[in-house]
């Protein structure tokens, strides 16, 4: 069994490590070069556990997540990141802290793993937070009329579609429809049409709903309403509330 140490670190450009001493067992403490959105490092720790070894961010993530403004206080609202992690083989546990056991002589593929994982968070915060939906009351709120509106259709949460090499992010797999809940700002509504043209280059086929908020500002909603609509079907929340139908199933 070899020693855990940082020696498999530095080769890579921007990881830093050091080892804890004092606690009777073998500890890394580990930044990996993904940031949160206030350029902090996504941080965790390896632990020696027999053979193995043990990966936790300790509930760090989560910490960092509502340290820039994310409402992480109800375990509904780890939805997102729930989704992410257990897709690449992780577990968030009732404190919040991420973690996995790595089988001896699998590290390097498993910090392959840890990297996709911190990679898919930070762009979910990104999303999050140019929606302005830190408190998760649009995605909440469309997920609620989707299961609603057709409560025996496969819906899936944070799906990601790759197409020819490339991999697309969405809030929502509603049976074959790929759904985004999308807040009427500049920023959102550009960041969702690129997708939305990009995809849709790489099939014409690809069933998309663009969800507008319209809550609280209606005629911004009004304004980006033709623009998103010229690239993919669209239609304002309160419109699909009250007058979207989904055939019997």
């Amino acid at each position: 069994m070899t020693t855990l140490d940082c020696q498999f670190l530095r080769a890579n450009n921007g990881w830093h490590c050091k080892s804890i001493e004092g606690r009777g067992e073998e500890i890394l403490y580990v930044s990996s070069p993904v940031l949160f959105a206030d350029a902090k490092p996504f941080d965790f720790y390896l632990i020696r556990r027999g053979g193995n070894l043990i990966f936790t961010d300790d509930g760090l993530t989560l910490f960092s997540l509502r340290s820039c403004g994310l409402e992480l206080d109800n375990r509904r609202n780890w939805k997102g990141v729930d989704a992410i992690v257990s897709g690449l083989g992780f577990k968030i546990d009732d404190d919040g802290a991420i973690h996995t056991l790595i089988p001896e002589g699998q590290l390097a593929w498993w910090m392959n793993r840890v990297l996709r994982m911190f990679c898919a968070i930070a762009e979910w915060q990104k999303d999050r937070l140019d929606q302005d939906d830190a408190d998760f009351g649009l995605t909440d709120e469309v997920e609620r009329l989707l299961k609603l509106k057709a409560p025996g259709r496969l819906l899936t949460l944070n799906p990601k579609v790759k197409l020819k090499g490339i991999e697309y992010a969405f809030d929502f797999l509603w049976g074959d429809t790929l759904v985004d809940a999308i807040a009427p700002t500049a920023q959102t509504v550009s960041s969702r049409l690129r997708k939305a043209i990009l995809a849709t280059q790489q099939n014409d086929d690809l069933n998309l709903l663009f969800i507008l908020d319209d809550r609280f500002d209606r005629a911004r909603a009004d304004r980006e309403l033709p623009v998103l609509g010229s690239v993919a079907k669209t239609t304002r929340l309160t419109d699909f509330a009250e007058h979207y139908v989904v055939l019997q199933e």
